[in-house]
């Protein structure tokens, strides 16, 4: 009886491991047909891939489809690279910048990055009764807008990530 059991425990571990192996595979086969600026190797240190996928935006008041990687920074920390595909993406810049429209402060500040213009947004909220400052960073390629976020205060972080896209 007892080897009975054991036999179908084995195929049971086996037909289980199987199904997690190819459901890796399928997820990696999707990130490399869809990753684009979406780096996945070659990280500045503490970062690590976690996923890629489909999700929506909210720009301008406009739900937007885009593509997203996720990692996570120092095991703390998650960090995302949303891409949003457009013919216009300057245009999608102003309009996410617009919803900035009614703050009290001057959230923007022009960077550099890769050779070209980004920008880096501060933004406040508050979390636990404190005001805390987290940063994204967005810029524009020729058929996409890119934007790296995370609710980090340091925006070295994002600006490491944001930088290995390449673009």
């Amino acid at each position: 009886m007892s080897k009975k059991l054991w036999i179908s425990a084995v195929l049971i571990i086996t037909v289980l491991i199987s199904g997690c192996i190819f459901d890796k595979e399928k997820v990696n086969q999707n990130s490399t047909l869809n990753s684009g600026p979406i780096p996945q190797t070659g990280l500045p240190a503490g970062f690590t891939f976690m996923a890629i996928h489909e999700t929506t935006q909210d720009i301008g008041g406009t739900s937007i489809n885009s593509t997203e990687g996720v990692y996570r920074y120092n095991n703390v920390e998650d960090v995302y690279i949303q891409v949003i595909k457009n013919d216009n993406p300057e245009t999608l810049i102003a309009q996410y910048k617009s919803s900035y429209k009614d703050a009290k402060y001057d959230p923007f500040t022009e960077i550099s990055l890769n050779g070209h213009k980004a920008t880096q947004v501060a933004d406040y909220t508050t979390k636990n009764g404190q005001n805390t400052q987290s940063y994204s960073i967005i810029w524009a390629t020729d058929k996409a807008m890119i934007l790296v976020s995370s609710p980090t205060s340091d925006a070295k972080t994002l600006i490491a990530l944001a930088t290995a896209t390449g673009y």
